[in-house]
């Protein structure tokens, strides 16, 4: 008869191995759920606002960053997103390289613009992020905040607007939206 006892079954090991399959499956889980949820989302920003009908653009004049002088309705006859913002405004920051990639990608097939009016900032500020940035689209200058609170009555950065080739807001909101949502509002207007 032998005194040595018989190895026993790595317990240890089996509950680490079950506990590591659990952790593994409830982190899919997790990712499955928050992909569904991120397209449940966008697909709920590119809802238009119903209750919005058509309105008249008011007209302004602006000067870009650039030196030159933008009017709106010099732009009838393309499709305009205008976009409100402020180099301070993290969202704005943030929506900004997917704005400059609509402007890039469907701008000249598509008759189509991207303005963004910034928000009392100096022209050097506007500039220096432009350049950064490799913003692609006229950044307009707004000094004295008229164009922002006055004629658009914008209380909220980003605010974004779609103006379609007859010069009438189509479609607004505010807050940062993912491209995809942008798009999917700007090809209701196309």
């Amino acid at each position: 008869m032998s005194l040595t006892p018989k190895p026993r079954p790595h317990r240890g090991r089996t509950l680490f191995l079950a506990v590591l399959l659990t952790l593994s499956l409830a982190t899919i889980a997790l990712g499955v759920w928050l992909l569904v949820d991120q397209r449940q989302q966008i697909a709920a920003e590119s809802r238009p606002d119903a209750a919005a009908a058509p309105t008249p653009a008011p007209d302004f004049e602006l000067t870009s960053s650039d030196g030159q002088v933008i009017r709106l309705a010099d732009l009838r006859g393309k499709v305009v997103l205008l976009n409100f913002w402020a180099t301070w405004c993290p969202p704005c920051k943030a929506e900004m390289p997917d704005l400059n990639a609509l402007q890039r990608k469907y701008g000249a097939d598509r008759d189509f613009v991207v303005l963004g009016v910034n928000d009392e900032e100096s022209a050097a500020d506007v500039i220096a992020f432009a350049q950064r940035e490799g913003i692609a689209f006229p950044l307009l200058l707004d000094p004295d905040g008229r164009v922002i609170e006055k004629l658009f009555d914008v209380r909220y950065l980003p605010t974004s607007m779609i103006i379609d080739r007859e010069g009438n807001i189509r479609d607004t909101w505010r807050g940062q939206i993912a491209r995809e949502a942008m798009l999917a509002r700007l090809q209701k207007v196309w």
